[in-house]
């Protein structure tokens, strides 16, 4: 099944002002990289686990097509392993659940076995992979190191990435970065024409999207670009954005070549904003200090004791100041005649 790249229109986007925006973004947080301090990695594993339990929701709202967020501390608690809580929807757990160990079978993703992974993790989140859709699938796949190479300049082999994976070492060089990153939107939008190839329902459409967000962030990671997230509200949008991409433009039938032009443009302008959000957010968890955010609590709470002080003072005053001129009018001396 022909998976051919327009190599110019993915190239045009180097020039787009979101992508360079995001990936202003993304070089701050990479030349972070390789973190040197204790603090670093603590804060590191932390950002990692906020972003499992930020997915976990997200997946789960979408599993259950629910306009409603599923409470974070609901999710922080079924990561922690937690299966029943009391007066929480079975469904919820369940979604959660899924949506836990879908994120744990992709997380293991090491470039040369995604296919396989990205099956468990659809069957995990209770999705029915057709057979032909899953053939463009592993096609895709297969073809991974290719698209790298032809997206991103890569200098990879066919044959040793089949052995050895897709692995680089970080760059701050923002062409090549930002090279990465459209690579790896080549592949998620081809996953995602596949995915929600025949399929009218947008919610059903966001529900396969799912295992696509995790296996990209996963390519990401063989990259060295830092991931992305969108929320359920976002991916709904997202789905939209793409509807009207290939009902109004030209695009060729999905099996006859999964790339489509237009939806391409249309995913890498929309997710391109969110990715620079999230790499921001990342480089935030990076730089906490606790001592310094301590401190800043400590004066924060003083400043807010001296405004609530002087404001009681200015009342007080003020108050003091209409009674005495009250007093003042009312023991006034009769006027001379």
């Amino acid at each position: 099944m022909p998976f051919v790249i327009d190599q110019e229109t993915v190239t045009s986007m180097l020039a787009s002002h979101v992508v360079a925006t995001a990936i202003d973004l993304g070089i701050d947080l990479v030349k972070m990289w390789p973190l040197q301090t204790a603090q670093e990695l603590e804060n590191d594993a932390r950002y990692a686990e906020d972003l499992q339990v930020r997915f976990s929701c997200m997946m789960a709202q979408t599993l259950l097509k629910r306009s409603e967020k599923i409470e974070q501390s609901v999710a922080e608690a079924a990561y922690e392993g937690m299966d029943v809580i009391p007066g929480c929807d079975r469904d919820v757990m369940h979604a959660l659940m899924s949506a836990n160990q879908a994120y744990d079978v992709l997380s293991s993703y090491h470039g040369v076995d995604g296919a396989d992974l990205f099956m468990e993790a659809a069957r995990t989140l209770g999705i029915d992979v057709e057979d032909r859709v899953e053939q463009g699938i592993r096609e895709v796949m297969a073809s991974v190191a290719r698209t790298m190479r032809d997206t991103s300049d890569l200098e990879i082999d066919d044959d040793v990435a089949e052995d050895v994976g897709l692995c680089k070492s970080a760059t701050v060089d923002r062409d090549v970065l930002a090279r990465r990153y459209l690579a790896s939107v080549t592949v998620g939008d081809a996953l995602l024409n596949l995915m929600c190839h025949d399929v009218d329902d947008q919610q059903e459409q966001a529900i396969r999207a799912l295992p696509v967000l995790l296996y990209v962030n996963g390519l990401c990671e063989q990259l060295a670009v830092p991931h992305t997230f969108v929320t359920a509200e976002q991916l709904g949008y997202l789905i939209e954005l793409r509807d009207s991409a290939r009902r109004f433009g030209d695009c060729e039938p999905v099996f006859s070549n999964s790339f489509c032009p237009q939806t391409f443009v249309a995913t890498v302008r929309y997710l391109a904003m969110f990715a620079g959000q999230e790499w921001a957010e990342h480089a935030s968890y990076l730089r906490w200090d606790p001592k310094k955010a301590e401190q800043e609590a400590r004066d924060e709470d003083e400043r807010r004791s001296k405004e609530a002080l002087a404001k009681k003072f200015n009342l007080t005053k003020d108050d003091s100041a209409d009674s005495n001129s009250g007093a003042t009018a009312g023991t006034g001396s009769k006027p001379r005649e």
